[in-house]
């Protein structure tokens, strides 16, 4: 159950995170198109739009990450680690712990910068900083939930190898 909804997790940000990567795309695309049609010119807005979608596609994408745990991590531990049984599963603990306990201190410093920035956007005036930050908070306990979805599939997982099946 857990490994379904860890799978599902994985599928759903990496979607996600695709999607927040062609809109960028296609708003460049457009803009660059429009500015060579006279009296148009473009977008105004096309630079934070993308820059802004870029951010929500790799703090989602960090979700994907913590949940199938395939960030950066040092090969030399892990060789030493695998033989023993129960070692690559306490690294893994010891890695869910710290990714749980470095998205917590992201959600927390993401929630004051968001409720602090009241400053307006200069070409989406429809938007405050403050509301663009919030991809923080919602990323972090995204990241969160994530973390801690492999640290239980970590701990239930039966071990075969020195490695979780």
């Amino acid at each position: 159950m857990l490994v379904k909804i860890q799978k599902a997790v994985d599928t759903i940000t990496t979607a996600i995170g695709a999607i927040m990567i062609a809109v960028m795309f296609v708003v460049i695309m457009a803009n660059v198109v429009l500015r060579l049609i006279p009296n148009v010119g473009g977008f105004s807005w096309y630079m934070e739009v993308s820059q802004y979608a870029n951010v929500w596609a790799m703090l989602i994408g960090a979700g994907g990450i913590a949940v199938s745990c395939t960030n950066l991590r040092v090969e030399l531990i892990d060789s030493i680690v695998e033989k023993f049984p129960w070692g690559y599963k306490l690294t893994r603990v010891i890695i869910d712990v710290f990714v749980i306990l470095f998205y917590a201190i992201l959600t927390y410093s993401g929630y004051e910068l968001a409720t602090r920035a009241k400053q307006a956007v200069s070409t989406m005036p429809d938007f405050t900083m403050g509301q663009v930050y919030m991809i923080f908070p919602v990323a972090g306990v995204l990241c969160i939930i994530c973390a801690v979805i492999h640290l239980l599939v970590t701990l239930t997982a039966k071990e075969e190898g020195g490695k979780e099946e």
